[in-house]
This record gives structure tokens, sequence and C-alpha cells, in this order.
């Protein structure tokens, strides 16, 4: 692989890493909006359900 080809490999992965949290809390909404609850959420985030909430919100 050349070097120009790997470094825009590796900005491609940043941007969606970049992109994660804001896609995590549009699932969030999702799963509420199923009626799923905060310690379901957090059980399937593998976090709190206070984790949850909080990667709920992301601020821009």
């Amino acid at each position: 692989m050349a070097t120009d080809e790997t470094l825009e490999h590796l900005t491609a992965f940043q941007e969606r890493m970049n992109a994660m949290p804001k896609r995590r809390a549009e699932l969030i909404a999702d799963a509420r909006a199923a009626g799923h609850s905060w310690p379901t959420i957090g059980r399937a985030l593998g976090m709190s359900h206070v984790g949850a909430m909080k990667a709920a919100t992301v601020k821009d």
C-alpha cells in the first residue's frame, strides 16, 4: 500500500471515529423510543445506566 493511500485510510478511519459518539446517541434515542429502559441500554453498551444517559447527549 502506498504511503499516500495509507494516510487516506487513516484519515477516513478517524472521520468515522469522530462520528461515533453522535451515531451512538442516535441509536440510544432509537432504543429509548422503542421503550427500552436506561439500565437495559447501559447493559447493551457495557456501561451503567448513568453512563448511557451521558452518552445520549453529544455536544457538537
